[in-house]
């Protein structure tokens, strides 16, 4: 049985999810101040899971077009911080004090590459798109099941 906390998250998520089907992508344009360019529109508005064995379990980023932007997983704290496009290949957030800047190096319908220029390092970033259901996997991970059941 889920505790309170992991169902109030995936509520929190649910939330999130919606609210970015249901923005008018006209609206993200205007306030994130940069024309939203097709390769970059690809990924906006979808739930996108790290696809990185060694990242923890249940990563989750969400690009909402308003200029928002959800990250997660199922053992960390969630975090909300603005995003915005540089360019028609690079976007840019903020966590904590550090500018994170990242090339959109493939967008498809199901499959997201991210180009992080980090301060002393290029990180690359696979992610896949969710697919629903999606429930974080402590209970898979405690059943001895690991992380082939996420992926």
């Amino acid at each position: 049985m889920p505790g309170i906390m992991t169902l109030i998250r995936a509520g929190f998520l649910i939330v999130c999810a919606l609210a970015a089907s249901c923005r008018n992508s006209s609206t993200a344009r205007q306030q994130t101040g940069t024309a939203a360019p097709e390769a970059l529109a690809a990924f906006v508005g979808k739930v996108w899971t790290l696809t990185d064995q060694s990242a923890p379990l249940g990563t989750l980023r969400i690009f909402l077009p308003d200029g928002t932007m959800v990250m997660d997983s199922c053992f960390e704290t969630y975090r909300i911080a603005r995003w915005r496009n540089i360019d028609e290949r690079r976007i840019e957030w903020q966590e904590d004090n550090a500018r994170i800047e990242a090339e959109v190096a493939q967008a498809n319908p199901g499959q997201l590459r991210l180009r992080l220029q980090l301060v002393s390092e290029v990180k690359v970033e696979d992610y896949r798109l969710v697919q629903v259901p999606f429930l974080c996997p402590e209970s898979r991970v405690q059943a001895g099941l690991g992380r082939q059941g996420l992926l």
